[in-house]
């Protein structure tokens, strides 16, 4: 039996490292609240560009947010931890479904780290006091949060009635749906913007979310971090539990992402983990050539990315949000082909076929 554990791992070692194709994707973290012409026509756009995945959130969103079609939707436990309302995951399964029709897997944050009194307040902050700063005074210190035996318990819970989730559409629990998801994430950006108080917390996550998944052919994705340094932390790629290092930053300065790119790159294949360039964005007047200097350059690295956000409607020059009526889409989509034609170093069998 152990020499059998050996050669399955050596084997899922060997296809995750045989070169492939590169991709790209989009974050779109509503879009499930959107109604279903807008949902089709961003799902559209995607498939137009040959993009391969999409990221969303499961965490309460406001009626009509960034001025789009969307409904409102309450989180997974808005009204107390461990009382779930399952809205939000029936929206996603929906999304999910419209989504592989069109070749697109889900990449699925199961947590929001800015919905602990940021931007949000959900239902850990008054069940374990966590401090409310509404992202007007800086970023909370949510380090109870991750800490406390009490909270990780409540939130290994979520976790699991996440992947248990029994799908309407497809009729499989999510933890089987392999052909729809593309990866579980335990937060997006965890303990981001504070002390790194529980380094072991990621892959302790991980192994929680492994015990329920098995071997189905999911990742198990981190969920970023505010930069590169903070996303490409050393205990990543010691977890054996984690799959894909997401990498999120906001600075698009061609060097700064090739230099620090290459530094992480060779731990990561010596690993056995993959990169995935999940979030970045940019804005202003020179947003188009912005977006393509850093997409050449992400191309060139050959580890796949997303891009924050493609949503209906975009902002133009005054925000990150791109639509297909600005120049910025443009870029994005004739990217997005040229990095499918590119072979990088990291196997993609859940994107290619063969997982």
């Amino acid at each position: 039996m152990r020499h059998l554990l050996l050669i399955t791992t050596a084997l899922v070692f060997f296809v995750y490292f045989v070169t492939a194709n590169d991709f790209a994707g989009a974050n779109s973290y509503f879009l499930h609240t959107l109604s279903a012409a807008d949902r089709a026509a961003v799902l559209d756009a995607m498939q137009s560009a040959d993009m391969k995945l999409l990221r969303v959130f499961i965490t309460r969103v406001a009626a009509g947010a960034k001025g789009s079609s969307a409904q409102a939707v309450d989180d997974l436990e808005t009204v107390a931890v461990g009382s779930y309302d399952d809205t939000i995951l029936t929206q996603i399964d929906v999304l999910a479904s419209e989504a592989h029709s069109r070749d697109i897997k889900l990449i699925i944050a199961m947590h929001d780290r800015y919905a602990l009194g940021c931007w949000d307040t959900d239902a850990y902050v008054a069940k374990y006091n966590l401090p409310v700063t509404g992202c007007v005074n800086g970023v909370p210190d949510s380090s109870v949060f991750y800490t406390n035996t009490n909270a990780i318990a409540d939130f290994d819970n979520r976790l699991r009635h996440i992947l248990n989730f029994q799908s309407p559409t497809f009729d499989v629990p999510w933890n089987q749906l392999s052909d729809a998801i593309f990866s579980f994430e335990i937060e997006n950006e965890a303990m981001g913007h504070m002390d790194q108080v529980a380094p072991g917390w990621w892959c302790d996550r991980a192994n929680v979310i492994r015990s329920v998944l098995g071997n189905t052919g999911i990742q198990i994705s981190t969920g970023g971090g505010t930069d590169l340094p903070t996303s490409t932390q050393s205990q990543f790629f010691s977890c054996s539990d984690i799959q894909v290092v997401a990498i999120h930053d906001y600075n698009l300065d061609p060097s700064y992402v090739a230099t620090n790119i290459d530094a992480v790159k060779e731990i990561s294949l010596s690993s056995g983990k993959r990169l995935l360039y999940e979030e970045f964005g940019a804005l202003g007047s020179t947003k188009q050539s912005q977006i393509q200097a850093v997409t050449d350059t992400l191309i060139s690295t050959g580890v796949p990315w997303m891009y924050w956000e493609l949503t209906k409607p975009g902002t133009g020059a005054a925000n990150y949000e791109v639509w297909t009526d600005e120049p910025s889409w443009s870029t994005l989509q004739s990217q997005s082909k040229a990095t499918r034609k590119h072979i990088g170093e990291y196997g993609w069998p859940e994107i290619d076929g063969g997982v």
